[in-house]
Order: C-alpha cells, then structure tokens, then sequence
C-alpha cells in the first residue's frame, strides 16, 4: 500500500472550515471513485489553518496513474493564499479500527 500525503497551508484559521469543506467535496474521498484507491483521511489544525489529506492507495502504480488527476484537482481546491505540498510514501504498518466514515 501507497499514500500520497498533501499538505494545504496558509488558510486563515477562521476559513479553515470552508477550505476543509472545499477539499472534501471537490477530492475524491469515496471507495471506487477513483482505481485503486483505498481510502482518504483528512486531518485539520485549526490554529495553523493547515489541512492535510492523506490518500491511500493499492500500490504504487495505482498511486502514480492517478498523477495526473491529482494535480488536476490540487490546483482546482488550493485556495488563494494557500500553497500545497506533496509527498509520497510506502505504507509500512496501517491499524485502523473499521468505524466507517467520521465527519
């Protein structure tokens, strides 16, 4: 398993919640929406105004053919003001318990 970790800073913090919704409605976050995609987890500093969203993928050739849309759609939810960063990672270890969607 893959995960592409991006990182949207510069959001003040009382607009973090409509750039939060912005992300969420506009990414894909539903299993299948995407190939080989297996999940996403959105995580949110309100004092910073930063959202990070992780997304979790099959392997890294699900990862990588999705490159393109991602960048794509990073450019359409990265607000002015914001910058966005990426990183990509193995996943070496993943314990979740299994409580559907949060939020």
């Amino acid at each position: 398993m893959h995960a592409r970790v991006t990182r949207y800073e510069g959001a003040t913090p009382d607009a973090v919640d409509d750039a939060l919704e912005t992300k969420k409605r506009v990414l894909p976050t539903e299993f299948g929406q995407t190939e080989g995609m297996k999940g996403t987890v959105f995580l949110v500093d309100r004092q910073s105004g930063t959202v990070v969203a992780i997304s979790l993928w099959r392997d890294e050739q699900a990862m990588q053919a999705s490159e393109g849309e991602a960048t794509r759609v990073r450019e359409e939810v990265t607000n002015p003001g914001e910058t966005a960063s990426v990183e990509r990672y193995e996943v070496a270890l993943l314990s979740v318990e299994q409580a559907g969607q949060v939020g």
